[in-house]
């Protein structure tokens, strides 16, 4: 297990600037009207770049930005039934967004990198399991053992029971409590750890602007069963081509002792735990990640390719 990349320095901050930096690709995949966000240069190798749970791209666009600055072309879709990708029409699961993931590969210029974060690194594994197309992947606060088993049980049943009441109140009122700004302010800052004071007001402001989009409860919900239930390992996948782990020892979601081969399926990968940092390492540490997954890629996954 590596480690070495120190979290930024306080005021150093991770922040982009509110406007779009992307274009935009619309095309159907798996029954979605998929909505594509592209950063960098057309010819650059591409990075297919898959959000986690009640995000949108925008959860990805800090890191996406600093890859294209590094040489790649990063696709960012917005997961169907979040942000402007409508519902799949079956149900929104590890397969089901596995199977989406393989069609957007096949759709898209082949992709050098599949890259997921948190729920994105489950859905990443499903599609390689159903052999979508890739020359390595890139998991970001990967989810290796059910977060039911992880380091923050009590802010999980507390999740769960969230969750549960707004499957159980009436669909107006259910979609509210999912859309509550209180409680999108109140998950940003227990999943926040840094404590640069404008990156943590950045990051909660981040979580209000996305915290209602999401097509409707039912596909909430049924994401949310899957990231609660489904891991890396869960499909058997075999992760047979440059794998990078990217790890936090202050992840709630799980715990840095599942950042081992064994427990990711692998048989074999670069593992790298960044000390200090949660769950969401895309915003706090986008700058690093940028550089350890470029470095990795020009030294690791370009000997392979040439190999």
């Amino acid at each position: 297990m590596e480690s070495g990349v120190r979290p930024a320095r306080r005021g150093v901050s991770s922040m982009q600037p509110e406007h779009e930096h992307a274009e935009v690709i619309s095309l159907t995949v798996a029954g979605s009207q998929t909505s594509v966000y592209a950063y960098g240069q057309n010819d650059a190798p591409v990075v297919l770049a898959v959000h986690g749970f009640r995000g949108t791209h925008f959860g990805l666009e800090p890191l996406a930005v600093r890859l294209a600055s590094r040489g790649f072309r990063v696709l960012a879709p917005d997961l169907p039934g979040a942000g402007r990708s409508t519902p799949l029409p079956g149900t929104h699961d590890a397969s089901g967004y596995g199977l989406w993931l393989t069609e957007l590969a096949a759709a898209l210029p082949r992709p050098r990198v599949l890259l997921g974060h948190s729920l994105g690194s489950v859905i990443v594994g499903s599609a390689i399991a159903s052999g979508a197309a890739h020359d390595a992947a890139v998991l970001i606060n990967p989810i290796l053992e059910s977060p039911l088993s992880g380091p923050k049980r009590v802010a999980t049943a507390a999740t769960r029971f969230y969750y549960a009441l707004a499957e159980r109140l009436p669909p107006t009122l259910g979609h509210r409590l999912l859309a509550s700004r209180l409680i999108a302010g109140i998950g940003a800052t227990l999943m926040t750890s840094t404590s640069d004071r404008a990156l943590r007001r950045w990051i909660r402001d981040e979580h209000f602007r996305q915290v209602g989009a999401f097509a409707s409860r039912d596909v909430v919900l049924e994401a949310f069963e899957a990231s609660m239930s489904t891991t890396v390992s869960d499909f058997g996948t075999p992760f047979d081509r440059p794998t990078l782990l990217l790890a936090a020892d202050r992840d709630p979601l799980s715990a840095t002792s599942a950042c081992a081969a064994y427990a990711a399926g692998l048989r074999s990968g670069t593992f790298h735990v960044f000390p200090d940092r949660g769950h969401l390492l895309p915003y706090e540490e986008a700058h690093a990640l940028a550089i350890v997954i470029s470095d990795w890629d020009r030294t690791v996954v370009g000997n392979e390719l040439r190999a």
